[in-house]
């Protein structure tokens, strides 16, 4: 695993304050559905894929957030 720049870190520890920019595609395992659907995450059935609408609070969702996306 790679070691983190301090940038990277600070980043991460700002995480939770950060609001999205613009949709964010989430992986929602099956059993966690409900859960996320309660936080406010919505489902796309066209893309087959759970998301976070804009301007909602990622910290909420951090647990099914991609890393690449982070």
């Amino acid at each position: 695993m790679k070691e983190l720049t301090l940038k990277e870190q600070a980043d991460r520890l700002n995480y939770k304050a950060r609001l999205a920019p613009h949709r964010v595609n989430i992986r929602v395992p099956f059993a966690d559905k409900d859960q996320a659907k309660a936080l406010g995450a919505r489902w796309d059935g066209t893309l087959k894929t759970w998301y976070i609408p804009a301007d909602a609070d990622m910290g909420k969702f951090r647990k099914w957030i991609r890393e690449e996306q982070k």
